[in-house]
């Protein structure tokens, strides 16, 4: 994926497993799935996801450049303090352009009407814009007017909260990736003692698979007690 202007080096990282291959996905979020794949065939013009902190909005954004080359992939968070005009300039030529946590701007003038003119651009041009926030466009209602109503043109997704079997689903998955096995009492017992967020889930299993390497032990749930979960 792009993620720089030609003349600047820029602080933009990105979570390698951040992939579909990585994304669990449920039966909720197979419409917005199914849409995103039109969008990257390009029979889509684009669209807007929004769900609260920590629910994988990130993770969708970065799976959907993972699977289109060329894409520009602007995480507002870390570029807040960078010029917006040089970040977005050419962007529709680009394969996509996508803007995420679009949320943070609010304050930025210069950063909405950055954004709100490549989105016209794009539009011109034909290139799929997707943006992400923590409310749906409706309710960022402190963007600059023209900006807001440009976003609400986009077909609009929210990623929901995650179920109980949902997310005894994930946290065995992101087991798997490390190499661990979690029973279905081990899953269940992490599921209702943190929270129902992808991000809480990844950091649970990261602590529980560096300390079964260190204790040579299974990730039963007497351990888990021992480690304060």
């Amino acid at each position: 994926m792009s993620g720089r202007s030609a003349q600047l080096v820029l602080p933009i990282s990105v979570n390698p497993g951040a992939t579909w291959s990585h994304w669990v996905s449920r039966e909720i979020t197979g419409e917005v799935e199914s849409f995103a794949q039109r969008v990257l065939h390009q029979s889509e013009s684009g669209f807007f996801l929004w769900a609260s902190e920590g629910q994988g909005k990130s993770h969708f954004l970065q799976a959907c450049c993972a699977s289109q080359s060329g894409a520009r992939y602007v995480p507002v968070e870390s570029l807040l303090d960078y010029p917006p005009d040089a970040i977005l300039e050419s962007a529709e030529n680009d394969s996509m352009v996508v803007i995420d946590d679009i949320h943070l701007t609010i304050g930025h003038k210069s950063w909405q009407e950055a954004i709100f003119h490549c989105f016209n651009r794009c539009s011109e041009l034909g290139t799929p814009f997707i943006a992400s926030a923590t409310q749906s466009p409706a309710g960022l209602t402190s963007l600059l007017a023209d900006l807001q109503s440009r976003l609400s043109l986009l077909t609009t997704f929210k990623l929901p909260p995650w179920e109980l079997d949902d997310f005894e689903r994930l946290l065995r998955h992101l087991a798997s990736d490390r190499g661990l096995t979690l029973s279905d009492d081990v899953a269940r017992y992490l599921t209702i003692r943190i929270q129902r967020r992808p991000i809480d889930a990844m950091n649970v299993i990261a602590k529980i698979d560096e300390t079964t390497l260190v204790e040579k032990r299974s990730p039963t749930i007497p351990f888990l007690k021992l480690l304060g979960l």
